[in-house]
């Protein structure tokens, strides 16, 4: 039963951790430099709360922040999602063999070893595909250029192939839900980790440079953080690209 629960938690886990860090940086540094009269809620939100309950209250804030972190974490995903598959769409023939370099590299969503696997089966592919339809009396050779047009369409598919596990591997497609459920985690705190950071430097009586120590050291775990997403990301779509170089699932430009 637990096990069946695990991939909802990890769904929520994430929504859920980045809202309430939201929630608690905006309280903080809401409270700190613009307090009101009366606190930071006035009288009539006051007194809805208090009909809540204790056990209403905390339901009524998990819900807000759940809410709130779905919104930016599905932005921060959908921003990162985009620029891979940007990524992919300019892949060439020269990109197959030597791994591109640049600020765009650190978004590619396969590993190298997963391009020339993909690419391995492309040509085994061909291949078969020109046996079965050039005579004996016709010229054989690789055209190479296809080959890798066919392993640059196979790759630009990676980000959409995951479904595919469901059915063909099922044990394969959890645990690449577990990676990038691991690799959403880290990128819905990338905001809202350093803002929270600020909030509650703000509200400590410490000397100026011990909290800019803090910030900084936080900066770094962020940044941190930043590459270890994208190393998951990468490591979850890398099975899929191994899958795909197995025969484990298909591929349209395979058989073009």
């Amino acid at each position: 039963m637990l096990a069946s629960l695990l991939p909802g938690f990890r769904d929520v886990r994430s929504a859920l951790v980045a809202g309430y860090m939201w929630f608690c940086a905006g309280w903080l540094l809401i409270g700190h430099y613009h307090p009101p009269p009366a606190g930071l809620l006035a009288q009539p939100a006051l007194e809805l709360l208090e009909l809540f309950g204790t056990g209403g209250r905390l339901a009524a804030i998990s819900v807000l922040c759940l809410l709130i972190g779905e919104v930016t974490s599905r932005l921060v995903q959908a921003f990162f999602y985009r620029v891979c598959l940007g990524y992919l769409r300019r892949l060439t023939a020269d990109d197959l063999d030597h791994r591109p370099r640049g600020l765009l590299s650190v978004f590619r969503p396969v590993s190298g070893r997963a391009v020339a696997r993909v690419r391995s089966r492309a040509r085994k592919e061909y291949r078969k595909q020109q046996e079965a339809t050039v005579s004996d009396a016709s010229p054989r050779g690789e055209d190479r250029l296809e080959v890798d047009r066919r392993a640059i369409e196979a790759l630009g598919e990676v980000l959409h192939m995951s479904p595919r596990l469901i059915v063909a591997k099922p044990e394969l497609h959890a645990e690449f839900g577990r990676i990038k459920a691991e690799s959403e985690f880290r990128d819905a705190i990338l905001l809202p980790l350093p803002i929270l950071t600020v909030a509650v430097c703000a509200n400590l009586a410490a000397p100026t440079w011990l909290e800019a120590a803090i910030v900084v050291a936080i900066c770094v775990a962020d940044l941190y953080l930043f590459f270890e997403a994208r190393r998951l990301f990468r490591e979850a779509h890398s099975m899929i690209a191994h899958s795909l170089a197995d025969g484990t699932i298909s591929s349209a430009a395979m058989s073009d």
